[in-house]
Parts: structure tokens; sequence; C-alpha cells
């Protein structure tokens, strides 16, 4: 009998720990599937925020994508109550556990930590964006009338996002996977769509994969999401700039 009771109750266990992961890999893929085909729902809204037609376009993707950003965060919240935890600043002074390959020793705090990693993050995606904007000859296009713009967008979007990506799968998840799991699913389930953003293809892929395993790590640690949506932001910030540079016409605002 009481071998019985424990085999049940492990299997009890599994069970619930499966349908977490079946629940928050469901959410998040139709989150990120809605993102990617985002274009057959707005191009359908005929609605003019903004005369240059990039910045339109803009602009209704990032209210689409908010709403399913704010949708997938209230389905993780009624599926795990315990997730709500997350939904806060977090605890800054945490030791940032030890992960040399991020440059981590594992004495500091994700105060220091989290400035440090901006830093050097930021410095990868300038140098990235620059060269683009290089290439297609865009950086006389700077306009002063886009940084209202660009402020918006890289709010809305590393919002959404961070909801998607860091809340949804951490939230789902933890207490009943190992850290290092949720880690690299965080860092796949980002890094896939971003073959269609920018930068796009594997190199995209690729950078957003180890962003997402930053982000979330920052948001497992500190029980929040104020490092991973700041760092977020900053990169939004430099790569909104470059793509208004690289796409919007001159003498729009």
């Amino acid at each position: 009998m009481v071998i019985e009771k424990v085999f049940f109750n492990q299997t009890f266990v599994e069970n619930k720990s499966d349908m977490k992961m079946f629940y928050t890999l469901l959410i998040v893929g139709i989150a990120t599937t809605l993102l990617v085909i985002a274009g057959t729902f707005t191009n359908q809204i005929n609605l003019q925020i903004h005369p240059d037609s990039f910045i339109n376009g803009l602009a209704k993707y990032q209210a689409f994508a908010l709403i399913v950003g704010i949708l997938a965060t209230i389905t993780i919240l009624i599926l795990n109550p315990e997730s709500k935890q997350f939904i806060n600043i977090g605890q800054l002074d945490t030791l940032a556990e030890k992960e040399k390959w991020l440059g981590i020793n594992g004495i500091s705090s994700w105060r220091v930590n989290g400035l440090q990693l901006l830093f050097f993050v930021s410095i990868a995606t300038g140098i990235f964006m620059f060269l683009a904007v290089k290439y297609t000859n865009s950086i006389h296009n700077f306009q002063w009338g886009f940084i209202p713009l660009v402020l918006l967008f890289s709010f809305t979007n590393s919002l959404t996002e961070e909801l998607i990506f860091r809340f949804g799968i951490v939230g789902g998840l933890f207490n009943e996977y190992p850290k290092l799991t949720i880690l690299i699913i965080s860092g796949v389930l980002f890094g896939i769509p971003h073959y269609f953003g920018y930068p796009n293809g594997f190199v995209g892929i690729l950078m957003s994969g180890v962003l997402g395993y930053i982000l979330c790590k920052a948001t497992i640690e500190t029980k929040g999401l104020s490092i991973a949506l700041v760092i977020h932001f900053i990169q939004d910030i430099i790569i909104f700039s470059a793509l208004m540079m690289m796409n919007v016409k001159q003498n729009t605002f």
C-alpha cells in the first residue's frame, strides 16, 4: 500500500509537471505564431496612424503584439497564480549565480552584473546595427522626430516580448523544472522567431537566443522582470533607431 501511494504521488507530480510544460509551450507557441503572422491581421486594419507606411505598419504591429502579450500573461496567471511573484521589479541586490561564459563571477549582485551585461550586449547590438545602417548608406537619414516613436516602440516591443518569453516561460515552469532547462527553453523560443526579425536569419537566432538566455537568468534569479526589461528596452532603442533610418523617408516629420 505504501509503495502504491508513493508511486501514485510520483506519477501525479510528473503528470503535473508535464501539464505545466504542455500549456506553457502551447501558450508561448500560439503567441509566437501570432507575432510572426501578425501582418495577416494588421494588413486588414485600415488605420492610418502616420503618413509614412513603415511607421504606420510598425505602430499597428506593436498594438497587435501588445494585446497578444497581455492575453498570454493573463492566461499564465490564471493557470498558475503563483507566477504573479515575477510581475515586479525583483531583488536587484541578489547575487548573480556564477556563469563564466557570461563574465559573471558569482560574487557581485545583479545590480552590478545587470549594468555590465547591458554595456556589453549594447556594444554588440550597436556594432551590428551600425554596420547595417552604413551598408545601406542611411546614416544621413536620421531625424530628431524619430526619438518619441523609437522610445514608444522600444517600450511596447520589449514589454510584449518579456511578458511572453520571460514571464510566460518562467511563470509557467518555475519550481517544476531545473533552471538550466528553463533558460534553454527561453533562449530557443526567443531566438527562433527572430529568424524573421532584425537581425534576421541564423545570426538573428543566435544573437536573440543568447540574449534570451541572459534575460531569463536575470528574471529567475532576481524574481522580477526589471533587469530583463531594461536591457531589452535599450537594445530595441538601438535597433528601432537603425530601422527608422533605413526605412523611413526623409522630411516626413
